[in-house]
């Protein structure tokens, strides 16, 4: 999704972009989309690590006139033939790492045979993008220079995602996560604390917008508590609509990058609940660094309020708050979506890259 914000942002100033992304069955190997040219090149076959970066080098040897830039989303496979292309080729190229700690690039990149060589060859990139301030330091852990970081965060679109009036009027409160359905979401935290939620406040319910590898487990374990009527799994629907439905935004991660799903929510100006991890304290709380909270307790942000990823309670807690004080909810969400324009906006973020392009030209 970033990507799609950011390629057609530098289209739309007159950049030539093209994308290369991985083969996926039943979708063609080349279309327009927004206009640019899309190629599902990367895949491999035999010897699967070696094959596929094959597949990335023999397409950037054959377009090697089209692009001066090679901009990288994320830290894997694809590192080493695009390195071989800066040295073979002359052209300038970039990282994007998207995520640290248990769920992020590094320790994915590690899990694979060519981990070391992947590793290597990512510090040889030209400039590496951070998107949150918790990666750098993983960063200079993993011995990338500091002068080839940069820092630039993902973005949203706050013209389309904002404030809209809400249509129903009745005394339902409706709760939305979106994201994937996944175990590093926190989302069977989420699934346990809905059931003290519906027991406090009623008519409360919760749409869960996603899809992913835990869907069946939370299906079931909603069912064990009750909550058939509460909560509703809507698989991959468009999230704009649950936004403006919605009272509140719940994210009840045990580790993030930078959510995206959570800058859309505040830019339409929905309360937000998150846990006090690295990616979402430096959204919702970004005056300083938050330790541990007692347990069943929360933290009330600049932006949002915090919780423990895990605690059910806590989470509970912070929840009926929200739902509860209309005042704070008030004044939290105007915050958000405030600090959103001024930190995160699309414009911005384009500008900010075009910059570090030509930095580099």
């Amino acid at each position: 999704m970033e990507c799609r914000k950011l390629a057609s942002g530098l289209a739309r100033r007159g950049i030539g972009v093209t994308v290369l992304t991985q083969h996926c069955a039943g979708l063609p190997d080349y279309e327009e989309i927004d206009g640019i040219p899309v190629y599902r090149k990367m895949k491999g076959w035999h010897l699967y690590e070696y094959t596929y970066m094959f597949s990335v080098l023999r397409f950037l040897l054959g377009k090697s006139s089209d692009y001066q830039i090679i901009h990288c989303f994320g830290l894997y496979l694809f590192i080493p033939p695009v390195v071989l292309a800066k040295y073979l080729l002359g052209k300038k190229v970039i990282g994007r790492v998207e995520g640290a700690g248990a769920f992020g690039d590094f320790h994915r990149i590690k899990q694979l045979t060519c981990g070391r060589l992947i590793l290597a060859c990512a510090r040889r990139l030209d400039r590496v993008i951070t998107i949150a301030r918790h990666i750098d330091a993983e960063l200079a852990a993993e011995g990338f220079a500091e002068q080839k970081a940069v820092s630039i965060p993902n973005s949203v679109d706050h013209e389309r995602y904002r404030p809209k009036a809400k249509q129903d009027q009745s005394e339902r409160r409706r709760i939305c996560y979106v994201g994937r359905l996944a175990e590093e979401k926190g989302l069977l935290c989420l699934v346990q604390a809905m059931k003290l939620v519906s027991e406090a406040i009623s008519g409360v319910t919760l749409d869960i917008v996603g899809d992913g590898p835990m869907r069946n487990e939370l299906i079931h374990r909603a069912a064990r508590l009750g909550l058939q009527d509460v909560i509703h799994f809507t698989g991959n629907s468009t999230a704009l609509p649950y936004y403006h439905a919605s009272d509140l935004f719940v994210l009840p991660s045990f580790s993030e990058g930078l959510s995206l799903a959570l800058l859309e929510a505040m830019a339409c100006g929905l309360p937000v609940v998150a846990t006090n991890v690295e990616g979402n304290r430096e959204v919702l709380h970004p005056a300083g660094p938050v330790s541990a909270l007692p347990a069943a307790d929360y933290l009330i942000g600049e932006c949002g309020i915090l919780v423990n990823p895990g605690d059910v309670t806590g989470l509970a807690g912070a929840i009926q708050r929200l739902l509860t004080d209309s005042d704070l909810a008030c004044r939290l969400n105007s915050r958000a979506r405030s600090h959103v324009e001024e930190v995160y906006a699309l414009n911005k973020i384009i500008n900010d890259y075009q910059v570090l392009y030509r930095s580099l030209q």
